[in-house]
């Protein structure tokens, strides 16, 4: 198991931008996915049968990554579609995205879509959760609640992602300091190992690295489909029922093509693909079931996600867990 704590630094953004403008160039359709990089292509390939002339092009990073890089875009995008990010996220590049009405519109309660100018439909429920690796740590020894997590006998045995590139890990941040406060961030970073992409938290533990990630609860069924030794845990004190969404990106190349996305994107068909294996993502559309395996909503302890909070908040957070994360 990989011990200690460090912050690893991607250099991901600058390479999106050195290649963003040929790739945009070479296609009918560029997505900013900041879901999973099989969830992308599941998704491209159904829509394809169906509009198989439409070249699509994916690239797949963080939540703060693509935030980045679509206001680096301003004034030339070269991005059509951002999918399956924060909607505390899309709300601080509002400005950036289109309005648009997709023919489903009706499908999706007020509360899982942009009620004002219809610049973005919910796309997944992101329930956070803890990722255990139960041949390392059996599950009766294992942290129950967001406070447990800033207990020293996990020193070297958690690993999160970064909060400023991980769209998932700024809401556990924000969650975490909603209930205890920085001192308990201060805590935790003192016991975590941080890594830049939220995709390595559950793959390090499905893979034994570490023990214990928060994450997903679709990526902990997606590593026991693959046949890891994981379990999820709900913390005790509730975890916020947040949502990621998708909208048009304003200005990109191809908006009549990012129009028949939308409207694909916000089908039942489509959104039934993602309940699936190996994704296991609860989607907004009520009338799509959720994942087999999961539970029920109701057998889980929500609180209440303000999502406008954590997006007025983001930068002070951000700067403030910078400031903890520099003290040694």
């Amino acid at each position: 198991m990989k011990n200690g704590r460090g912050f690893i630094c991607g250099t991901l953004v600058v390479l999106m931008m050195l290649s963003g403008a040929a790739m945009a160039l070479a296609a009918d359709l560029v997505i900013y996915n900041a879901g999973s990089v099989d969830m992308g292509e599941d998704l491209v390939r159904a829509f394809n049968a169906k509009h198989r002339g439409i070249k699509v092009e994916l690239i797949r990073a963080g939540s703060g990554e693509l935030i980045t890089r679509i206001r680096a875009e301003a004034k030339r995008p070269q991005g059509d579609i951002i999918m399956a990010i924060a909607k505390e996220n899309l709300e601080i590049i509002r400005d950036l995205l289109q309005s648009y009405r997709v023919p489903e519109h009706r499908a999706f309660p007020d509360n899982v879509k942009d009620t004002r100018e219809n610049k973005y439909y919910g796309f997944s429920f992101n329930i956070q959760a803890f990722i255990i690796n139960t041949d390392i740590l059996p599950l009766k020894d294992a942290p129950k609640s967001w406070k447990d997590l800033g207990d020293m006998k996990w020193r070297g045995k958690i690993v999160l992602a970064n909060p400023a590139l991980s769209g998932s890990a700024y809401a556990q941040l924000f969650q975490m300091v909603g209930l205890y406060g920085w001192d308990h961030i201060n805590a935790v970073r003192k016991v975590s190992t941080f890594v830049p992409r939220s995709s390595l938290v559950f793959t390090f533990v499905g893979r034994g690295e570490f023990p214990i990630g928060v994450t997903g609860e679709g990526n902990v069924f997606g590593e026991i489909s693959k046949g890891n030794p994981v379990a999820a845990i709900y913390p005790s004190e509730g975890t916020g029922l947040r949502f990621d969404a998708s909208g048009i990106i304003k200005g990109g190349p191809n908006l009549k093509n990012a129009r028949i996305w939308m409207d694909f994107l916000t089908t039942k068909e489509a959104m039934t693909i993602i309940t699936k294996a190996p994704h296991f993502r609860r989607m907004t559309r009520p009338d799509v079931p959720p994942p087999p395996g999961l539970k029920s909503t109701s057998e889980i302890k929500f609180f209440t996600y303000d999502a406008t909070k954590a997006s007025e908040s983001r930068n002070e957070y951000l700067k403030k867990f910078g400031e903890i994360f520099a003290t040694r």
